[in-house]
């Protein structure tokens, strides 16, 4: 395997024999044998570990094991602990898309610190032929059915030249020891469902199956380059720039036979998504004036053009509420009132007053403006839903969004002021004292 191994770094043109690089090392059959194999090269390289607190013992077992192993063949070895599941919930994602959050942050963060070049995964070409699949039912695209990169930004993927199968008669040959991951077997994630019954039944429509998916991502790689140079060559004849603002020719693309494609193409790095272009497709021969957001820019529909402007920055003011305020007027005017309850007590059903388990806040309180992506509890629902979402549901105008303060625990979601508090704050039977908050 380690002559394939140097054939497909130099094919892929992934790093150089002088170039630093961290190696994310989980202690499974994957990343040990990238390791063994890395140890056969002239490089540096550091080993990066995540603890995900997911699975007890065993996420333990798996870090011992690795420290163990790289304090025995003299390799620096990085460890994070993360709080998974409690990350998750905060964010409102599952456990994948938190593991995926937190590991990449962190990896970003060490080849900072380090001044490394590059970080090395362990994917290969099942994790391809997954990831097509996956990306295949999201509907994203090329983009997606091109699979994994070999190497992506400082992200390279070195072992993409092979399969799982290799993989273990590589490390069977070689006897390199590695921890089984028992949450692979677990139906409960979307990636072990298309790994567990969704590949095999392609497989008995066709042995070659995964072969020949590995062989259509390298095509669509190519197409897919293909591809972005002719929207390159159609964006030249649409866009113009003027200081910060990015104007697209109305005339021009409603004449363009694949406007969608074209203007999804501009607006996607910006942050607007399918239905938004195709919205403002619909749009272009309206009146001017309408609006459409990103988290990052504001597209606007005038006469002859589309405007595209960066929104403003905000300073991200938060205000700090300590367990013995009493009022506050700055930004806005709220009473605090704490309050030993009484058999008798009746909690407010105006929004404007919030009645909480005062046992269950985490102080200071903090008052701030409200994220993109957040989630909440509302009072009365067993799931949670984003705050976006809320306030559609409640036909709020982009000034009124703009203008809502979200009072916090911690991360968590106690009171969107004046609207909704959340669930998970409000009073019950084993309440004994009580924060009530007015706004005035």
């Amino acid at each position: 395997m380690f002559p394939d191994f140097e054939k497909y770094i130099e094919k892929e043109k992934l790093f150089s024999t002088k170039e630093k690089l961290v190696l994310a090392v989980s202690g499974g059959v994957d990343s040990m044998v990238m390791m063994h194999l890395f140890r056969q090269l002239e490089n540096d390289f550091v080993v990066a570990h995540c603890n995900f607190k997911l699975r007890g013992a065993e996420s333990d077992s798996d870090e011992i094991f690795l420290r163990d192993y790289c304090s025995e063949k003299g390799i620096e070895i990085y460890v994070k602990t993360f709080e998974t599941e409690e990350y998750a919930t905060t964010k409102g994602i599952s456990i994948e898309m938190a593991a995926r959050e937190l590991r990449y942050t962190w990896f970003k963060e060490l080849l900072n610190k380090l001044q490394f070049d590059y970080l090395a995964t362990a994917h290969h070409q099942d994790d391809l032929v997954e990831t097509m699949l996956i990306n295949l039912s999201r509907g994203t695209g090329i983009r997606g059915l091109s699979g994994i990169q070999p190497k992506s930004g400082k992200v390279i993927r070195p072992l993409l030249f092979t399969n799982r199968t290799q993989i273990l008669n590589y490390a069977a040959a070689d006897k390199i020891p590695f921890q089984e991951d028992s949450s692979n077997n677990e139906l409960v994630y979307q990636r072990n469902i298309i790994r567990h019954k969704l590949i095999p039944q392609f497989e008995e429509i066709n042995p070659a199956f995964r072969r020949n998916m590995s062989k259509t991502a390298s095509i669509l790689r190519e197409t897919e380059k293909i591809y972005h140079k002719k929207i390159d060559e159609e964006q030249s004849q649409l866009i113009h720039k003027e200081g910060d603002i990015i104007k697209i020719e109305i005339g021009k693309l409603a004449k363009t036979e694949f406007k969608s494609t074209i203007l999804f193409e501009i607006l996607f790095p910006l942050g607007f998504n399918n239905e938004q272009v195709e919205e403002i497709i619909q749009s272009i021969h309206a009146d001017s004036g309408k609006s459409f957001y990103s988290s990052s820019h504001r597209l606007v529909k005038d006469r002859d053009f589309l405007l595209i402007i960066k929104s403003k920055e905000t300073v991200d003011h938060r205000y700090y509420i300590d367990s013995d305020c009493i009022s506050i007027i700055d930004p806005i005017e709220l009473d605090f009132q704490q309050i030993d309850r009484k058999a008798d007590y009746s909690f407010s059903k105006l929004p404007d007053i919030a009645d909480l388990d005062l046992d269950k806040l985490q102080f200071p309180l903090i008052l701030k403006k409200w994220d993109q992506g957040e989630y909440f509890q509302p009072l009365g629902m067993d799931g949670f839903k984003k705050l976006s979402d809320f306030f559609i549901d409640e036909k709020f105008s982009l000034p009124e969004k703009e203008n809502t303060w979200i009072l916090y625990s911690g991360n968590k979601v106690v009171w969107i002021v004046g609207k909704r508090i959340d669930n998970r704050f409000k009073i019950t039977n084993e309440t004994t004292r009580i924060l009530r908050i007015k706004q005035l």
